[in-house]
């Protein structure tokens, strides 16, 4: 009788199954919020999903006294909790990994503590992840990316976490992933924009879309015809300059430095709330900067810039992860400088420069113009403008945290001529780095 009860119970735990239907997801909703805050419940160190009802049930139910055989019938064996995880309502939902995902809210790797929804997958060949034959994210598919742009629309979009979306950072199917987004600071419509395109070399290196940022109008000569950015949109607002350099830490292609203002013009900043999918150590984003500073005001203070800045538990306060082969920041002075005209003593601007692409490469970008296109020039301005080609940015990360990243665009020195930034192909890395990278 006792070994055909306990046969019972065994067979009841197999027919309730691994789980019931209704678990959560692994995190309170919150979602995306464009005023940068959310309602998303996580632990203190933001790694850990709120699984707060549903932790492992510990008090075994094992009879483990001897005799009377005949109280031990089969729906006394039934109720047993049996490893210990069973959930006391008889919903069995476990959590033997110990990730805070049970087997009813979506892991389906329980013996695994890096395979959860909140995970991520790629395809990508060169990342571990990429080439493990693992459906990682849990979402029943192996080895691939999320996408999010299919159903945005280019123009002029006002809501911020669009824009994460143009740039591939997408919530997995269970799990939040962009906590909140936000354009920070001085908010000027058309300082941004979601496109297909800029220009007719620049396309999108992930999906449909790419996010595009600018100190002026965020637009090129497909989107509207005539665009011209070297005649100076001013976009009339300034702003507390994020993190001004001393001429010491700031020196120009010149030899010579300059101390930043605490005061810029035309700010423009999209401001992310991230969490990081437990199995990530990096991440990575593509972009290139564009600048009509280029070249007349190389080394002369009009230093529009582009920053990305970083805040997590490695950073506690923003930290600015893009620089040039040189240490610099991704502005006027910069050496990624690729699409444009070479730059020699001759010209009297006093650096040189050689661009390996030709500036023919920014057609109907507007970059590509000269200054106040023909109707006259400054000194050298028959010289076009410039721009980088592709470049990327990798940074490091810790599994699960909850971090800011903000792309930030400003003119200084004035509030004409503008600069651009367009940002796509953002990934997660199972690998892990110890600081910032940024390469072609």
């Amino acid at each position: 009788m006792r070994a055909l009860g306990f046969f019972a119970a065994l067979m009841a735990v197999v027919a309730v199954g691994a789980c019931s239907s209704g678990g959560g997801n692994g995190f309170e909703d919150g979602g995306s919020d464009d005023s940068g805050s959310n309602g998303d419940s996580t632990s203190t160190d933001g790694s850990k999903p709120n699984d707060s009802g549903n932790k492992p049930d510990t008090s075994f139910g094992f009879d483990s006294s001897p005799g009377n055989d005949a109280a031990d019938d089969s729906s006394t064996d039934a109720s047993f909790n049996f490893d210990g995880f069973g959930k006391s309502d008889g919903n069995y939902c476990f959590d033997d990994d110990g990730d805070g995902w049970t087997t009813c809210q979506g892991d389906c790797n329980d013996h695994d503590s890096l395979i959860n929804p909140c995970a991520f997958d790629t395809n990508d060949p060169n990342d571990p992840v990429g080439v493990d034959g693992v459906d990682n994210d849990c979402d029943g598919t192996i080895d691939n990316v999320h996408t999010c742009d299919g159903t945005l629309t280019a123009g002029h979009d006002t809501t911020a976490s669009h824009y994460a979306s143009a740039m591939d950072i997408c919530d997995n199917s269970k799990c939040t992933v962009v906590v909140g987004a936000t354009f920070y600071g001085p908010n000027n419509q058309y300082a941004h924009r979601i496109t297909k395109q800029m220009g007719t070399n620049f396309s999108p290196h992930k999906g449909t879309f790419m996010a595009f940022l600018s100190s002026g109008t965020a637009d090129d000569d497909i989107d509207t015809t005539s665009y011209t950015p070297g005649d100076g949109t001013n976009l009339n607002n300034t702003f507390t300059h994020p993190d001004p350099l001393k001429a010491i830490n700031n020196v120009n292609p010149c030899g010579t430095g300059k101390d930043e203002p605490t005061t810029v013009n035309d700010y423009s900043e999209l401001r992310l709330t991230l969490r990081a999918p437990i199995n990530a150590g990096s991440f990575t984003f593509d972009f290139n900067f564009l600048s009509e500073e280029y070249p007349m005001y190389v080394c002369h203070g009009f230093n529009d810039t582009f920053l990305a800045e970083l805040t997590s538990q490695q950073y506690t306060t923003p930290f600015q992860i893009a620089f040039d082969p040189n240490g610099h920041r991704i502005n006027v002075n910069n050496s990624f400088f690729q699409d444009c005209t070479t730059i020699t003593n001759t010209d009297n601007l006093g650096y040189t420069h050689t661009c390996t692409g030709a500036l023919s490469l920014l057609a109907k970008t507007g970059y590509e113009l000269k200054y106040g296109q023909t109707s006259f020039t400054l000194g050298n301005g028959n010289k076009g403008s410039g721009a980088t080609d592709w470049l990327k940015t990798t940074a490091p990360i810790q599994p699960g945290e909850q971090f800011t990243l903000s792309f930030i665009v400003f003119d200084e020195g004035d509030g004409l001529m503008d600069t651009a930034i367009n940002l796509d192909n953002f990934r997660w890395n199972s690998t892990t780095i110890s600081t910032p990278v940024t390469a072609r």
